[in-house]
């Protein structure tokens, strides 16, 4: 899981969502309104599927 006080808390990209009271199943939120976002994503999503 990609922790929060482990990124580069980017204002608009990333955000620490820990509690906040959010459905999902971490705390760290990730914001993608273009295509470049998605693709700065990447490594955080492959982090989050990665065994713990």
């Amino acid at each position: 899981m990609a922790e929060p006080a482990a990124v580069d808390l980017v204002p608009g990209f990333a955000r620490d969502v820990t509690g906040l009271g959010h459905h999902g199943t971490g705390d760290l939120e990730l914001t993608l309104p273009s295509e470049r976002d998605l693709e700065r994503a990447a490594d955080h999503f492959r982090q989050s599927y990665a065994p713990a």
